[in-house]
């Protein structure tokens, strides 16, 4: 085994490798999306995917969830794997680490925003096994505002056949888009051309409030992307956010106050409105909703305001 520095999240991250490695009877190791589905299906509550398994372990630690009496690793299944570029998308295999994602080539090129947003997400020892479906499955893993912002989709399995549709119906389960027994195969993400760079510039950040602890979701998590025409003006705003507790949102009213707009002062001041006005933030005992939402208006707005001043 690789001697890595001692702490909290690296011993967490050894323990994990060591225990999905182990022969237990109860670990099932199917060789195809079908099959994991049906195992899944079979067992029921009683059984969990696993990929890294470092979100698991920490559940069962903490006593969120029960540990299952199931676990359906998902290492040799073919289409869970790889990162592949095409004339228009980008494939990313859920079965692909954090560290993966964020070291890859493609995704540097083409997934800027989801790179900055794992590097946020815990320690490097953790990245290297937690994987980007693990994170999303979650349903409140800090890549999913970055996905959502950069209108990504999921492709899922589930008994009745293949889909893929946004990765923010899913995770909301909007319409029966999600259930219990789903598999995140792939995540899909748009592609801009190279074309396309030369006429329009991109903006985008991401920022996270949190605690210290890196296992306690962020506070308030922000997302822009921005694209701007060479005359100045945005030309197509994607803002997502997200709460400890709660499924990410997007800023979908505050897109038509800055699409088509050039930014100045006065826009900043509407801009900060919209946001506060729509984002229904989650209340929790140490944070509370009108302090999200005046956070989460005052991280985007403050970000604007800077790129205002650089021009």
């Amino acid at each position: 085994m690789t001697i890595v520095p001692k702490g909290r999240e690296y011993v967490l991250a050894i323990e994990m490798a060591d225990y999905l490695r182990a022969d237990y009877s109860n670990v099932w190791q199917p060789a195809s999306v079908e099959e994991a589905w049906h195992l899944k299906r079979k067992f029921g509550g009683k059984a969990s995917y696993a990929a890294g398994g470092t979100l698991l372990r920490t559940q069962w630690q903490n006593g969120v969830r029960p540990e299952p009496k199931h676990l359906i690793s998902l290492s040799s299944i073919p289409e869970l794997q790889g990162i592949r570029l095409s004339e228009e998308t980008l494939s990313i295999g859920a079965r692909a680490a954090l560290d993966e994602c964020h070291q890859h080539p493609l995704l540097n090129r083409h997934g800027e925003l989801l790179v900055t947003a794992i590097g946020q997400i815990a320690a490097p020892a953790i990245r290297h096994l937690a994987t980007i479906g693990g994170n999303i499955s979650s349903l409140i893993g800090d890549a999913v505002p970055a996905l959502t912002a950069m209108n990504a989709e999921v492709v899922v399995f589930r008994g009745s056949g293949w889909s893929q549709g946004p990765i923010l119906d899913w995770v909301r389960g909007k319409n029966g888009a999600r259930e219990p027994d789903d598999l995140l195969v792939r995540v899909i993400l748009p592609v801009v051309t190279d074309s396309e760079r030369a006429q329009e510039e991109l903006f985008a950040f991401y920022e996270k409030v949190s605690r210290h602890d890196t296992f306690v979701p962020s506070i308030v998590t922000v997302v822009k992307q921005d694209r701007v025409s060479e005359d100045g003006h945005r030309t197509e705003l994607q803002v997502s956010a997200e709460a400890e507790s709660a499924l990410p949102t997007r800023l979908r009213d505050a897109a038509p106050t800055m699409n088509g707009s050039r930014l100045s002062d006065n826009m900043l001041g509407l801009i900060h409105e919209a946001i506060k006005g729509q984002y229904k933030a989650a209340e929790e005992l140490f944070a509370g909703s009108d302090y999200r939402k005046e956070a989460t208006a005052n991280l985007i707005s403050a970000r604007l305001w800077k790129m205002i001043k650089h021009k």
